[in-house]
């Protein structure tokens, strides 16, 4: 005879991960993205090399478009500046967010190519404006304590992937990233931890590294994202419908 006092178990890997059920394993982690970074090793390069590459060509074209100076410090903090910041976050989000989700989608196992760079472009209104609140808080933060800003970057590492997968509203992705990242603060702390360590090796390798550490990051990061939110099966809709709120919580 069936218990119906018994509680529904938590099947979904949502509900677990704010059950607290989820197994944190670093080490583990990060010997699959080594693992997958052997297996995809053309495929990460490419994409890596073709992400450094859009963003310094358009770095440099932008630069001698504004007559920017670069040696000048009334040129950096000229109006001009101020657009080159603006173009560059414009142009490059879309792409550093199509770079997480090849790493998640790498990371479970499900078909993906270079083109998943150009396919949030779609959604470069609500992607943009994530970043700059994200920015802003954070910006708010390190002016108060320091570490309420680290906190804030901390926990919205999730936001852009939960906006474009599960095409949640802003505030709901931003939500839903802090719930989940707080249940297991400590690990990802650490994992944070780890990779500043990482990037500092790109500074020592004149950015070579960089080409091991991004995706490294990306597949870290998407295994985790699977992990913890696990992964809509049906077809992702690229294209917003006029329905859907940037600030829809």
């Amino acid at each position: 005879m069936t218990d119906n006092n018994q509680p529904p178990a938590n099947n979904s890997p949502l509900e677990r991960a704010l059950a607290g059920e989820y197994q944190f394993n670093i080490r583990q982690l990060f010997a699959e993205a080594q693992s997958l970074y052997k297996q995809h090793l053309g495929l990460l390069l490419k994409a890596t090399g073709l992400l450094m590459a859009i963003g310094l060509g358009a770095m440099v074209i932008m630069i001698n478009l504004l007559a920017l100076d670069m040696t000048s410090v009334e040129s950096m903090q000229s109006g001009n500046a101020g657009l080159l910041d603006i173009a560059m976050l414009v142009l490059m989000t879309p792409m550093i967010v199509g770079f997480r989700m090849l790493g998640v989608k790498l990371a479970s196992h499900k078909a993906t190519s270079i083109n998943e760079l150009f396919q949030y472009f779609p959604y470069i209104l609500v992607l943009v404006t994530a970043n700059l609140l994200i920015s802003l808080l954070m910006q708010v933060g390190l002016n108060l304590l320091i570490l309420p800003g680290l906190y804030v970057y901390l926990v919205t590492q999730f936001t852009v992937v939960l906006l474009v997968e599960k095409r949640l509203g802003l505030i709901q992705s931003i939500i839903l990233s802090a719930r989940v990242t707080n249940r297991y603060l400590l690990p990802f702390t650490l994992l944070l931890l780890a990779f500043i360590m990482m990037f500092v090796l790109v500074l020592f390798t004149m950015g070579l590294a960089i080409l091991w550490v991004g995706p490294v990051y990306s597949l870290v990061m998407g295994r985790l994202y699977v992990d913890l939110f696990g992964l809509d099966d049906a077809p992702q809709q690229i294209h917003p419908t006029k329905e859907d709120s940037i600030l829809d919580a």
